[in-house]
């Protein structure tokens, strides 16, 4: 063991001067190892920080998200009497919990306030295993059957923001939505709840009522019993979902979907991941070759020397491990220059992961990414390492002893540096396709019609307190007012608001009946809907095609009417006739028959990626509502219009926050932000490959040509033509380029059938960009054989031939 240990450190130290001597070889193959070793730390940090870390909940694995299955949604909200009649007929759970996000109006401050808050069961924080710091938890009595709850649990963060951090904060009253609350309970600092999108601040409990067949609108979180599997407690579920009655006509009873609560928060961002972490693998691989080939020159320039030592009774094992200390040890030095640059390169990946997830699983510099980027390390300086060791350590010493220094070098053949050089073409290939098709998808996305126009639009949403807006006349007055002011406003081209805007993560949908249609009596569809004001269409520029907008006819006095998309139509209309038709929309029976009297342009309202939904509108007279998002069409610039807003907003109630007050440009903006920065990612990584299988090439025929400098001289002297000796050389490029285009080819349509569900609008075969690819990839890689067969055009024959 102590003669293991001191060779060991023998070999560190020959290493270490090695390495010092020649500082241009150490720092160019150790910046390109400390970038391919940082690009690999920064996305397994993001993986690890998503996919592989547990939430920061007790008992992780058990907590699952729950979704009513109906005929045309796959993923719908729970009424509160399936959730009920789940809690009742389930025994594959512990606990369900319903949660939602609701805006509430603070008011009795200097100013206004804006709070988003969550809407839970009164059991919401014991499923997820989380206590508040102070206080207490909810009761079943704070959400009294048929009233409103009195109670709030408020965030650390907004205890200390707007609390002031008072210790005495429980029992502390707050007027919300003109109602006073009391504090219970202060949450927990390291508490984020990463199904939501923004930091909430207030948590309110609520009472589900088993009457509200239809409404839905709870989202649900379970735990699963103890010992009862994921599988075992979706088919518990399901045949409880079976047995709770639906009082809808010709309504089926609903399925349910049953999902690991991570899976579902990490389903958006997982294959992007994934797939960044693949092309920074194949970056990898492709680095490790280049420094294996300059490892390499190093071994056949130090044959005599090694020769040497075998004929002084070194081992063959020691000779590799020598070999392979040395490679380690550059491969140790880029790791800690990759760390270094792991630190900057986080904040690029963080634009890529959703912001929630972040709160409660943030990038950072933790032992198993600093593991990892050790291992990761000490495996990239024995693969890059092996194939100079092993050549190194099985040498042939008596040939080599008899040789001159000059000669070892120049007689030593070079397969290996050309099948790595290979390798390396290959994988660049198989990246820049998969950067390609992922650059076409981009492009596709960005030219998709969305169905109105974001350009000059100014959005703002508000939701109007429930006490001092319990009348519909009330609602109608305030919005009616506001789009009146504005659109007295100079530069003020089209005013009007919906529920629900484009883009805006929110949507609303139900079911329908329409009349005269050749169902089955009392049988229903299933559509978007939205409630609109004269004017939205207009902002957002959303084209008539068919009948009317909305207009000041149209009262709560009035005869219902409706307008829907073209899609609608398509779907349930065969694509005929559609004005004239009606339809009653299913939130209650309650509700009349509405009558079509216009058909609109479809519109991309969840993404820009999934086509258009069946869609209604129905004027706001007719169906008021209190949460609502203002939108202002302007020619002036958007600063003044959001003031504008403000002004007028504050002139009707000045206790009325705006929130989410921006151009409705960014929405759009939004939407793109992620795949644009993986397209960054992908195309930077891909630039990396392409420079350093060109480094490659280069070296690889730079290094032949060294070695053939006598037979190219003997060439000229016996009467070839300079162009011949540089055809020759190219000729040696052009071979290697085809066999690595060649092998980049097959490998790249095995790969890029793994990448369809990430591309839009673009096959993971096409061709013209398979095609461009290798084109692109051969010229880039016959520009890097050009200098080395220019150079060996040019030596004069009398220096060739003294060449030894």
């Amino acid at each position: 063991m102590a003669a293991a240990m001191d060779s060991l450190r023998q070999d560190l130290r020959y290493a270490l001067r090695t390495l010092t001597r020649t500082p241009g070889f150490t720092l160019a193959a150790g910046l390109t190892l400390a970038l391919v070793i940082g690009a690999n730390a920064v996305l397994f940090s993001a993986i690890h920080a998503m996919l592989l870390r547990p939430l920061p909940f007790p008992s992780p694995d058990s907590l699952v998200r729950i979704w009513c299955v109906q005929e045309s949604v796959t993923h719908a909200s729970v009424s509160p009497p399936e959730l009920l009649g789940w809690r009742e007929h389930s025994k594959g759970f512990s606990q369900l919990a319903g949660f939602g996000r609701i805006n509430l109006n603070r008011t009795g401050t200097d100013e206004p306030e804006r709070v988003r808050a969550g809407r839970i069961t009164p059991n919401f924080f014991s499923v997820l295993g989380v206590h508040p710091t102070q206080g207490r938890d909810f009761r079943e009595e704070d959400a009294p059957p048929g009233g409103d709850t009195s109670a709030v649990l408020v965030s650390h963060g907004y205890w200390q923001r707007a609390l002031g951090g008072a210790p005495d904060v429980v029992g502390q009253a707050l007027l919300l939505n003109g109602r006073s609350h009391t504090v219970v309970g202060v949450l927990p600092e390291s508490f984020s709840f990463p199904e939501f999108s923004e930091d909430t601040d207030l948590w309110v409990p609520e009472w589900q009522d088993p009457q509200r067949h239809g409404n839905h609108y709870h989202s649900v979180l379970g735990r699963l019993a103890p010992g009862t599997s994921l599988e075992a407690a979706r088919a518990d579920l399901e045949r409880a979902a079976q047995a709770i009655g639906h009082p809808e006509p010709g309504q089926a009873p609903h399925s349910v979907r049953v999902t690991g609560w991570q899976d579902h928060l990490t389903a958006n961002t997982r294959d992007v991941l994934w797939m960044l972490w693949a092309a920074v693998g194949f970056v990898l691989l492709i680095a490790c070759a280049n420094v294996a080939n300059l490892m390499l020159v190093r071994t056949l320039s130090r044959q005599r020397d090694g020769a040497i030592r075998a004929a002084l009774g070194a081992s063959r094992g020691r000779r590799l491990q020598q070999s392979l200390v040395e490679s380690v040890l550059l491969s140790l030095l880029g790791g800690v220059l990759g760390v270094l640059l792991m630190l900057w390169g986080q904040e690029l990946v963080r634009t890529l992961l959703p912001a929630s997830m972040l709160r409660g699983a943030p990038l950072e510099l933790n032992g198993t990414v600093l593991g990892f980027s050790v291992l990761l390390s000490v495996g990239t300086g024995l693969l890059f390492g092996m194939a100079p060791a092993l050549h190194a350590s099985g040498m042939n010493v008596l040939p080599l002893l008899r040789q001159s220094g000059n000669a070892v070098g120049a007689r030593a053949g070079h397969p290996l540096r050309s099948a790595l050089v290979m390798v390396q073409l290959a994988l660049a290939l198989v990246l820049m396709v998969g950067t390609g098709l992922i650059v076409r998808s981009l492009q596709n996305v960005q030219a998709v019609d969305p169905g109105f126009d974001a350009t000059g639009v100014v959005a703002a949403r508000l939701t109007l307190s429930p006490d001092a807006y319990q009348e519909d006349m009330r609602k109608r007055a305030f919005f009616d007012g506001v789009a009146e002011r504005l659109r007295a406003r100079p530069g003020v081209e089209a005013v009007g608001f919906v529920n629900d805007a484009p883009l805006g993560g929110s949507s609303s949908a139900g079911d329908f009946e329409l009349e005269g249609s050749a169902t089955s009596p009392g049988e229903r569809y299933y559509t978007d809907f939205r409630v609109a004001s004269p004017g939205y269409l207009s902002a957002m520029r959303i084209g008539v095609r068919q009948g009317r907008d909305f207009g000041t006819q149209d009262t709560e006095k009035s005869a219902p009417v409706i307008i829907v998309n073209e899609a609608f139509v398509r779907k349930f209309l065969g694509g005929g006739e559609a004005l004239g038709r009606r339809v009653r929309l299913g939130w209650d029976d309650a509700q009349p028959f509405r009558e079509i009297v216009g058909v609109v342009e479809d519109v991309r309202h969840e993404t820009l990626t999934q086509p258009a939904q069946p869609e209604t509108y129905m004027p706001y007279a007719q169906y008021p509502l209190r949460a609502m998002t203002m939108l202002v069409r302007t020619q002036g610039s958007p600063a003044s219009a959001l003031a504008a807003l403000r002004e007028e907003v504050k002139a009707m109630d000045a206790e009325q926050p705006l929130y989410d007050l921006r151009p409705f440009t960014e929405r759009v903006e939004e939407i793109l932000l992620r795949p644009k920065a993986a397209t960054r990612l992908l195309a930077a990584f891909a630039v990396l490959a392409v420079l350093l299988a060109s480094v490659g090439v280069y070296g690889v025929l730079a290094y032949s040509v060294g070695q053939r400098t006598r037979e190219l001289g003997i060439r000229m002297a016996l009467g070839a033509h300079p162009r011949q000796v540089l055809g020759l050389v190219l000729g040696q490029g052009l071979r290697l380029t085809a066999a690595g285009v060649g092998v980049g080819l097959i490998a790249a349509f095995g790969c890029t059938r793994l990448m369809a569900a990430t591309l839009y609008g673009v096959s993971p075969f096409d061709p013209d960009i398979f095609l461009g690819v290798a084109l692109a990839l051969s010229v880039i890689s016959l520009l890097a054989c050009w200098l080395p067969a220019l150079r060996a055009s040019r030596v004069p024959p009398s220096v060739s031939l003294r060449a030894e």
